[in-house]
């Protein structure tokens, strides 16, 4: 009777436990069908309690660029203000949503004859002509055009006699010492989204309180 060799009998059981390894290993990497149903059931779970969140969120996006947009351009008002020692002016054109700031316009001679330009005196009233509505007497000197399909809902604060004429023009002073108007702007989306405004005269600050 022939005898087996031992050292082929120790190959043989090597191939055959390392191949049933091999396909264990194999097995535990893969995922069962229970397992990915559960990681979809999970993520779409996730995805429903999250979803509202974020369309709030962007819904009041251009309200926040809005009120973002206000309160540095009337920062940067009140400090040049301080640093010129002179009045600057916020305004915002409630039609075309144009926000701009500047000081007064210089008013300008004739340079033959030292008599006031005839132009200025058109839009002072003095002399008759077509007058802009939207001459305010502030250079135009940084603006910036609030997003579309934003408005304004409301506008309060105490108006000066020389204001009453701006129509559709919301005019805000900002003065030497670091005080400013008074003053309550409110702006809504279409979806009925608003954000309110307030400023402190003393200190120039804005505070902004979103609402539904």
């Amino acid at each position: 009777m022939k005898k087996s060799d031992p050292s082929k009998f120790k190959i043989s059981c090597s191939i055959f436990f390392g191949s049933i390894s091999v396909k264990a290993a194999r097995t535990r990497a893969a995922f069962t069908l229970i397992e990915v149903i559960l990681v979809v059931v999970i993520s779409l779970i996730m995805l429903g309690v999250s979803l509202p969140y974020f369309a709030h969120a962007y819904k009041g996006t251009k309200l926040r660029i809005a009120a973002r947009t206000i309160t540095r351009m009337t920062r940067y008002a009140r400090s040049m203000a301080i640093m010129r020692e002179t009045t600057m002016t916020v305004v915002l054109n409630e039609e075309t949503m144009e926000i701009y700031l500047g000081g007064a316009t210089q008013t300008s001679t004739n340079a033959a004859d030292g008599e006031l330009d005839q132009d200025v005196l058109k839009r002072l009233g003095y002399v008759e002509g077509d007058s802009s509505g939207e001459d305010t007497g502030v250079e135009k000197e940084i603006h910036r055009f609030l997003p579309e399909n934003i408005q304004v809902a409301d506008f309060e604060k105490d108006w000066a006699e020389d204001e009453e004429q701006y129509e559709n023009l919301d005019l805000v002073r900002y003065y030497p010492d670091g005080q400013s108007d008074w003053f309550i702007l409110e702006l809504e989306d279409p979806r009925g989204m608003g954000v309110k405004l307030e400023n402190d005269p003393i200190s120039g600050k804005i505070r902004s309180e979103f609402m539904q």
